[in-house]
């Protein structure tokens, strides 16, 4: 494995194994304990698992081995061998895949010979040799039928899918295997070789690529049951879908017929007459959803590489812009490998300096470029009040065409958030069209919802094949809205921390300077209040603790930086004038000036409601290397605020709490400074652009996988 020895981690990673798995338990763990103690040269591990429990003691023995970086342990679904398949052509780091039956005993030379085998012959499929318990270790006479258990290598036209190594690049190209083969999935390899060939490459058996089958009697990604006394068309549907693939029309249409009458033609028909009727009847209705299957396509990965990703968002908003360049330049597949992601980003609006400034009491621009890095464009079907206007106020009159706009269409919708009907509209039209969606908002799990709005959030959640999580709180929103675990994937909130903190330390030299701009003392250990002026941030509720704290003849000196300006300003500006607090109010700050407040202060304060659903400025000082002091109702408190580590957490509206906690941290400057560096070494390595855009990448490969 690649975690083996440090003499391994920087090497490319030659083979992905994996193992597609569906209600398998101890024979799965005793597989993968067999697959670990193989020695080959760099691999994985990937188990695509399909169960939706495991036993406690296995569920553990996969937590483990993935905690420990021995295997990834990826959950999906519903059951589907080809969708399991293709998820892992798209997260494999391998340039070959070796899939494997879940119910196997490798033998020891097997990752070995598949490696020489591909080395050999690069660019052609190996399939290996499968020992089944009927064989009682013997392999098959050279005379015999064929049955992937010769010990004479030579090509071969078909492949089983349990012990088999695809180059992925070529496997990718050709769209990977077909989710149209439902249930027992039958034939779906057939069709896949079929496509292979058709393209120039060929399949190669190598019998030292040895598997013992286990042949457990229950679970495993494909359970074909009874096929001759069953009413059900699980097989008969993937015969029938497989001759539609690959025959002309009228060819496929005379095999069929033949197949049909053949499927009464069997011993038991002859000794069971009653069953011929029950049998046509089902190979009927397995034709019929054959046809329907066909005739709306395949449905596997997108051929056209590299993928399109349409976001769509309702303005140009500063800290989505990281994102979306990081996405521009990055990559879909797992280790950085072509193809690259195509994305697109579609604006809802573009506000001038007065809309921009509703809510901050004054028109403004900001001083980043937000439209730079990455291809944009702006919606020409736009309807309402825009972004004053509530949730109606930015509508579209035309979604459909506006999904489909660009030079393309895309093959997933990232939609980011649902505040808007517009971007409401823009989920809908995607899956109307097919196309799977990314969702990523910041809801969080509190305060509770009524009746009405819980049904909503779950209709729209359920419309997501992915959904981003940016923290506990969200991603508790979305476990209490019925989203499963294997739909979720991390995409942490976050600022671009080496601005901020490249801008603290410009500014760090001139610390005096900027004090004696904003008339705080110098000896004062000065807190830092940074956003808007409004009822949700409960910026009264910090101006009362401060003046509970000063009034304490026994409290160290203490100084408050405001930044920011709204509704509550003049109320805030009357209580300070009133009572003759310690504050200077600086008004609101572009970005390129916020730093500076950064580095003239020592503690953030953020005494916000459930309102606050994250709280980015909380980010951006601890990139700064502030520690900060939250509510409890604030969304990142959780993830960011580590007590005592990074800061203090009170109860929401608890002026009395919040005092303390002022003077806790005043007190001791020294530990507030060592706060401050721990604050920012968790938001440099937990809370950047580029965890950020790794779960958009995770949860984009889980979409394609999902398809139309």
């Amino acid at each position: 494995m690649t975690v083996d020895g440090e003499h391994q981690v920087h090497r490319a990673i030659q083979l992905t194994v994996a193992i597609p798995t569906y209600g398998r338990d101890q024979v799965l763990a005793e597989s993968i304990e067999a697959l670990l103690k193989l020695e080959a040269e760099p691999w994985e591990l990937l188990v695509i698992d399909q169960t939706p429990r495991h036993t406690p003691a296995v569920d553990l023995l996969l937590r483990t081995w993935q905690s420990e970086g021995r295997l990834r342990w990826i959950r999906q679904s519903p059951a589907s061998i080809t969708a399991a398949m293709n998820r892992a052509l798209l997260e494999a780091q391998g340039s070959h895949v070796l899939f494997l039956d879940d119910d196997i005993l490798p033998d020891a030379g097997l990752l070995m010979a598949h490696q020489q085998a591909a080395a050999h012959h690069p660019h052609t499929m190996i399939a290996g040799r499968v020992l089944q318990p009927w064989h009682r270790g013997a392999a098959d006479p050279d005379a015999a039928a064929f049955g992937f258990n010769s010990t004479s290598p030579r090509p071969l036209q078909e492949f089983m899918g349990g012990n088999v190594c695809i180059p992925r690049k070529q496997a990718l190209a050709l769209g990977g295997f077909d989710r149209n083969f439902v249930r027992v999935a039958y034939r779906f390899e057939a069709e896949f070789a079929h496509r292979w060939r058709e393209a120039g490459h060929g399949i190669y058996y190598e019998p030292a690529a040895l598997i013992h089958h286990l042949k457990a009697e229950r679970g495993g990604t494909r359970s074909y049951g009874q096929h001759l006394t069953t009413l059900r068309p699980d097989h008969a549907v993937g015969r029938y879908y497989f001759l539609l693939r690959t025959l002309p029309l009228r060819a496929a249409l005379g095999a069929a017929a033949a197949a049909w009458i053949r499927s009464v033609r069997s011993r038991h028909h002859l000794r069971h007459p009653w069953w011929i009727p029950l049998t046509l009847s089902a190979e009927m209705r397995g034709f019929l959803w054959a046809l329907r299957l066909h005739a709306g396509g395949a449905r596997g990965i997108p051929r056209h590489q590299p993928p399109r990703l349409l976001i769509v968002t309702s303005h140009p908003i500063q800290y989505q812009a990281p994102l979306f360049r990081a996405l521009a330049t990055g990559s879909v597949l797992e280790g950085g490998a072509e193809p690259e992601l195509d994305t697109e980003v579609l604006f809802l609006t573009l506000p001038d300096a007065a809309q921009q400034g509703e809510g901050f009491g004054l028109a403004f621009d900001w001083d980043l470029p937000l439209r730079e890095g990455y291809r944009w464009r702006q919606s020409v079907s736009s309807a309402g009040a825009g972004l004053a206007g509530g949730f109606r106020g930015l509508r579209l009159r035309h979604p459909v065409r506006e999904l489909l706009g660009g030079d393309r269409p895309p093959d997933a919708v990232l939609v980011m958030g649902w505040q808007v009907e517009g971007l409401v509209q823009l989920l809908l039209a995607a899956r109307r069209r097919g196309l799977p969606v990314l969702l990523r908002g910041d809801s969080a799990d509190q305060p509770p919802r009524p009746w009405p709005v819980r049904r909503l959030h779950r209709f729209l959640l359920g419309q997501a094949s992915a959904v981003l999580t940016v923290g506990e709180a969200n991603d508790r929103f979305y476990r209490a809205n019925g989203v499963p675990e294997d739909r979720r994937f991390p995409s942490p909130h976050f600022v671009d921390n080496d601005f901020f903190a490249d801008g603290a330390a410009r500014w760090a030299p001139r610390r005096s300077e900027l004090r004696k701009r904003w008339a705080i003392p110098p000896p004062s250990f000065c807190f830092l209040f940074a956003g808007k002026l409004q009822r949700k941030k409960h910026p009264l509720d910090l101006l009362e603790a401060l003046e509970r704290l000063v009034a304490n003849p026994d409290a160290p000196a203490v100084h408050l930086l405001v930044v920011g300006s709204g509704e509550l300003e003049a109320a805030c500006r009357a209580r300070v004038a009133r009572t003759a607090l310690p504050v200077s109010f600086a008004g609101f700050l572009n970005q390129n000036e916020i730093a500076g407040a950064y580095a003239a202060s020592d503690a953030l304060v953020l005494p916000s409601d459930h309102g606050e659903t994250w709280g980015l400025v909380v980010n951006e000082a601890m990139a700064c290397g502030l520690p900060a002091i939250v509510s409890d109702q604030v969304g990142c408190a959780q993830d960011l605020v580590q007590e005592g580590r990074t800061g203090l957490v009170f109860p929401c509206r608890d002026v009395g709490a919040l005092t303390g906690a002022l003077g806790e941290m005043a007190r001791d400057p020294a530990a507030a400074g060592r706060m401050g560096q721990e604050a920012r070494a968790r938001v440099m390595g937990r809370y950047g652009i580029e965890q950020a855009a790794q779960g958009v990448r995770q949860g984009l490969r889980r979409a394609l996988v999902d398809g139309r």
